[in-house]
């Protein structure tokens, strides 16, 4: 798909320098800045959710290790 946006130049230079580092395309540097970022997005909603559906509870370590796997699945989906 393409989508035309506006890149403040310091951060397209950067970009360039770092696909020309990575032997990559400038679009695939930006998408997967874009995916990253969607991504952490979804986990932050994800940790607001379940903090709400905690409440004030004491949790155990268990919970916690069982969000971050399902944290690191998500990033096998992007």
């Amino acid at each position: 798909m393409r989508i035309t946006t506006h890149i403040p130049d310091p951060i397209a230079r950067d970009a360039k320098i770092m696909a020309e580092n990575e032997k990559k395309s400038v679009s695939s540097i930006i998408a997967e800045a874009l995916a990253y970022y969607i991504n952490e997005k979804r986990k932050k909603k994800l940790g607001r959710k379940v903090l709400e559906m905690a409440g004030n509870v004491r949790v155990s370590a268990e919970v916690y290790k069982e969000l971050e796997r399902g944290r690191m699945d998500s990033n096998d989906r992007t």
